[in-house]
């Protein structure tokens, strides 16, 4: 999701990320005695996570998902370790960078975290990040992808459980290709959300069309944005149009809107819009860093569980969530055999997940920057308001 860093960072996401990064940075630095008091202070009596996410505002709808599905598995964990129950704190930051670094103060200095969900969106990772780091608390979002956020600056505090764009870029370039008609000499646009992930995977897609001989025009959007004919005037030459961006409702605005002045090109939108709730142009595609649990057998029973307490409205930007919650509960655990605990132990078990099988089908297995191991992106297409696995 991109959500929908750590840093690299700070050339790949552009000046608003730069100013927020410092003031988060700045903002802490007063702090840093009750961060360090916490991490000092950590215990195995009443342990806890923390998560972030946009639980309302403009991606509430894939935030309160995500909680959703780490609520889940904690209450599955407690169920079964009455003795060893594990609290779940939240901590809604909007998708809004400035948020999750207000976040990240406040889960630093409460010493029962040992460990952090989120945050959901690479923006919001970003600023957050050097407070976390700072604090020697892990960090594991369950989707965001920028690439920057894995590129050594972050080892050993942040983790992500799907695969990053430099994965999401080449797959929908590909597919692109192999599957849409698009061939040397045509033209295709990519409009970024203005933030590190839009413009990140912009990036990365830009010059791997070109290497093909595809001509890219490229506009750049804000998340306020609802008026997009400037933009949308622009398409009539253009076969495909990437939005890459965070917001499914904005990303549906602009295809209606491409719908509405006649516009023919195809909408492909990232995993940022994948929601099946609000984005429902028929024909558009949209790429996704995870399986829809809801049709993998393996999961059947999991998922019939999650039903009879949530109901049955889901989307894939849920279930990475629970396999969060599970290994961070995993390591506290491990680090608590001896009845102690520190943020830097649980933060290296963290590190050292080896899971064989996880609710999302793969195995789960960090690169030393906190990648995971052998994933893929997904394609779906969009099929009378239902997301259909096309590659």
């Amino acid at each position: 999701m991109k959500l929908r860093a750590g840093l690299a960072l700070l050339a790949v996401a552009g000046l608003a990320a730069i100013a927020v990064a410092i003031a988060a940075a700045a903002t802490d630095s007063g702090r840093a005695p009750a961060a360090k008091a916490a991490a000092q202070a950590a215990s195995c009596k009443k342990p806890a996570i923390g998560m972030s996410a946009p639980i309302t505002g403009p991606a509430g709808s894939i935030g309160s998902d995500q909680l959703k599905w780490a609520q889940y598995y904690v209450q599955r964990w407690n169920a079964l370790h009455p003795k060893f129950r594990v609290r779940l704190k939240q901590f809604d930051d909007q998708i809004d960078p400035a948020k999750a670094a207000t976040g990240a103060q406040q889960f630093a200095s409460d010493s029962s975290i040992l460990a952090v969900i989120g945050p959901a969106g690479s923006q919001q990772v970003i600023a957050a990040a050097p407070i976390y780091k700072r604090a020697k608390l892990a960090i594991v979002s369950g989707s965001a992808t920028a690439v920057s956020l894995t590129d050594g600056n972050l080892r050993g505090t942040f983790f992500r459980v799907v695969p990053n764009d430099g994965i999401q870029g080449p797959s929908d370039v590909n597919y692109t290709m192999a599957k849409l008609g698009v061939k040397s000499g045509d033209r295709v646009m990519l409009v970024d959300d203005s933030e590190a992930y839009g413009t990140g995977l912009r990036d990365i897609m830009k010059p791997a069309f070109e290497a093909k001989g595809v001509r890219v025009d490229t506009e750049s959007i804000v998340k306020t944005d609802t008026d997009f004919t400037s933009i949308v005037n622009k398409t009539a030459n253009d076969k495909v149009v990437f939005i890459l961006g965070q917001i499914a409702t904005q990303t549906q605005l602009f295809a209606q809107q491409m719908k509405e002045k006649g516009r023919t090109a195809i909408v492909f939108a990232s995993d940022g819009s994948f929601d099946s709730s609000s984005f429902t142009v028929n024909g558009s595609y949209v790429s996704f860093f995870a399986p829809d649990v809801t049709t993998l057998a393996s999961a059947k029973a999991i998922v019939s569980g999650y039903y009879a307490k949530f109901g049955k409205k889901t989307t894939p930007f849920g279930a990475p969530n629970y396999v969060v919650a599970q290994l961070e509960i995993a390591a506290i655990q491990r680090a608590c055999k001896d009845g102690k605990v520190s943020r830097g132990e649980v933060a290296k078990l963290i590190a050292k997940t080896n899971m064989k099988t996880s609710l999302l089908g793969v195995p789960i297995k960090f690169t030393a920057n906190g990648d995971i191991s052998g994933a893929k992106f997904f394609i779906f297409k969009i099929v009378d308001g239902k997301y259909v696995v096309v590659g």
